[in-house]
């Protein structure tokens, strides 16, 4: 069964037949590719923050990270802020896609293809399935009783503005969103009509979610696309190298004249200067030379292993942070084994000693099953 809903494009629940003959959007049951928030340091931008953001779903869901796809829900003009992320089983995922009609230019989950306002819930009853979009930024599909348990936990955070209810009456559900004494609509044009703010557009509801592809596609699209680009470079590169050849025989002149002004000058040195050792910057050693009646040498500086412990103390001791062993060797350096709550707090810890001017080598880390995350790290002073 297709449908066509307000401002958006022909919807098709994947499996019912037939499909549509033209353009449409597939959907599939949004219980099974849920909405998940996380709770990602600020920081993180890029491909550091998905890779922690993999490593919390795959703690929280018990699941190896190569079964699932993850896919980041970003607002609107802030890719790098992405604080909720869709969460799908990779082989489920691979099926849907081979049952994919001709015209499909896209998969969603049910409940990003629901009409989608600020400050508006929009709720889809259909048989035994609630579709919820609770405003722009939150959404889930679940049975009745659930969906209940969720929307009532949802209004104890802060009630909507209106509520666009869609699809087959239901008892207990309506008498919940009656309850919560708000505008209820029946129609997105209604909605829009009486003051409220207009549904977004499809691709702006959706935030560029697409499951039609897997994730890799992108980088397969990345790496076409440079391959392109070798003739090019190859051309490039020829005449470059031929410039260079050209210049080759320049530079081996040049170079034997300067190889015999510097074996004049380094005479002038040793005679003069630097009796005995090896000159290595004639500048430099000539006026430590000069200046040596008037100066006395720099000593080499030390660290300490104990002030080296002393100075990393405060960050391996922190808050959710357990230091299981510490051990100083001239070849390793600063060994510290710690215990820290997930991921994400080790890479703030790592982050941590950095700004701080160590060295920080991540010498192994492993996920502890309900313990959190076990590591070791080698930390050495950074070079002034």
């Amino acid at each position: 069964m297709a449908r066509r809903s307000f401002a958006q494009p022909l919807i098709w629940v994947l499996g019912d037949a037939p499909p549509p003959a033209g353009p449409h959007v597939a959907v599939v049951p949004g219980a099974d590719v849920p909405l998940l928030p996380l709770d990602l340091p600020e920081k993180l931008r890029g491909i550091a923050r998905e890779r922690v953001g993999r490593r919390m779903l795959t703690e929280q869901l018990g699941l190896p990270m190569t079964e699932l796809e993850v896919r980041p829900f970003a607002p609107k003009g802030k890719p790098g802020q992405w604080t909720r992320a869709l969460v799908g089983e990779a082989q489920r995922l691979q099926d849907w896609r081979a049952q994919l009609a001709k015209g499909c230019i896209a998969l969603v989950p049910d409940y990003l293809a629901l009409p989608c306002a600020a400050e508006v819930w929009t709720i889809e009853t259909a048989g035994e399935t609630v579709s919820a979009r609770l405003g722009i930024e939150d959404g889930f599909s679940a049975e009745p009783d659930l969906a209940e348990a969720l929307l009532a936990e949802a209004a104890d955070r802060g009630k909507p503005r209106a509520v666009l209810r869609l699809g087959e009456a239901h008892g207990p559900l309506d008498a919940l969103i009656d309850g919560l004494g708000m505008p209820v609509y029946g129609d997105p044009a209604e909605l829009a009509k009486d003051g409220n703010a207009k549904p977004l557009r499809w691709t702006d509801a959706t935030r560029g979610i697409d499951l039609k592809e897997p994730p890799s596609v992108d980088f397969d699209r990345l790496r076409s696309g440079m391959r392109r680009w070798r003739a090019p470079v190859l051309a490039a590169v020829l005449a470059v190298a031929a410039f260079l050849g050209s210049v080759v025989v320049e530079t081996h002149q040049l170079q034997a004249e300067r190889q015999r002004d510097q074996g004049l000058a380094q005479g002038l040195v040793r005679e003069h200067f630097v009796p005995s050792g090896p000159i290595l910057d004639m500048r430099a050693q000539v006026t430590a030379a000069v200046q040596a009646a008037d100066q006395a040498p720099d000593e080499a500086v030390e660290i300490d292993p104990l002030v080296l412990f002393q100075t990393a103390a405060p960050y391996l001791t922190g808050d959710r942070i357990s230091l299981r062993a510490i051990s100083y060797r001239g070849d390793t350096g600063l060994v510290a084994s710690v215990e820290i709550g997930d991921f994400a707090g080790l890479d703030q810890l790592v982050a941590d000693l950095r700004a701080d001017r160590f060295e920080v080598e991540l010498l192994e880390s492993s996920a502890r099953q309900g313990e959190g995350v076990a590591a070791r790290l080698r930390l050495l002073t950074a070079a002034e």
